[in-house]
């Protein structure tokens, strides 16, 4: 990492503003509490890197009093490897201890896209891992538009209005996946990690090109072209349900 040595006024302003949107998605879900241990997925991308400093800086100068490590999953069947010593510098500037682990899974079946069994081999290490080694709290760096997509991807392939949780308990409440990024967008994920002096990796897996996340990340970015504010208007629309205004047969809503 080279972080910047001086950050003028507007820099500083935007960081807090990133971070203060981070604090509020921790106090309005509950995600973090005193004497937590938390892991965050480390992939050597913006979202991660984000997370991992806000995690940091609001331990360091907020008096909050919890672990913090970081895991990064490396899967020998997938072409694309982060180099290790960008995270390695962007925890040990931290002192924040990082696990590397190493796995054969296969991924590559040609039953299913490859991203699908990429993604769930990632997610079964990472909650075997955190769950073994006491971490109560494991964090992603999904954000605000990673959600929006999501939602517009099951919308239309499923038929179903649903995302993923900000906070979820498993493992007979052992453990709780949480996502602190939710009131976060990419573009001040870009800007919050320059800004850091974090450089993150180019994404450039060969199997991405036709994994439909990338397809919806596009038209997301077409949906910007309507109304600059239409990924924090489709956040709110999840919380903000109008079932009168629905062709319900059934109104789950209400009792």
């Amino acid at each position: 990492m080279n972080p910047k040595t001086k950050l003028e006024k507007t820099d500083k302003a935007f960081l807090e503003k990133v971070r203060s949107k981070a604090a509020k998605a921790i106090e309005d879900y509950g995600l973090i509490e005193e004497s937590d241990r938390v892991l965050v997925a480390l992939s050597g991308g913006k979202d991660s890197a984000t997370l991992l400093d806000i995690l940091h800086n609001r331990r360091k100068y907020f008096g909050f009093h919890y672990d913090l490590a970081a895991a990064y999953i490396d899967l020998n069947d997938v072409p694309y490897h982060v180099e290790r010593e960008r995270i390695r510098q962007l925890c040990e500037v931290n002192d924040i201890p990082l696990y590397i682990i190493e796995d054969d899974t296969k991924v590559v079946t040609g039953k299913k896209h490859p991203c699908f069994y990429c993604a769930w081999t990632r997610r079964r290490l990472l909650f075997d891992f955190a769950v073994k080694n006491g971490y109560n709290k494991l964090a992603f760096g999904h954000n605000r538009d990673d959600m929006v997509e999501t939602f517009l991807m099951n919308m239309i392939y499923h038929g179903e209005a649903s995302a993923f949780p900000v906070k979820l308990s498993m493992f007979d409440n052992r453990m709780d996946i949480i996502r602190p990024l939710i009131y976060i967008g990419n573009k001040e994920a870009e800007r919050y990690i320059e800004l850091i002096g974090f450089k993150a990796q180019p994404y450039n897996c060969p199997y991405a090109e036709g994994n439909d996340r990338e397809k919806f990340r596009a038209l997301l970015q077409q949906l910007y072209s309507f109304h600059p504010h239409v990924a924090d208007n489709l956040l709110k629309a999840m919380k903000n349900i109008r079932p009168e205004y629905l062709p319900l047969e059934k109104n789950p809503f209400t009792s």
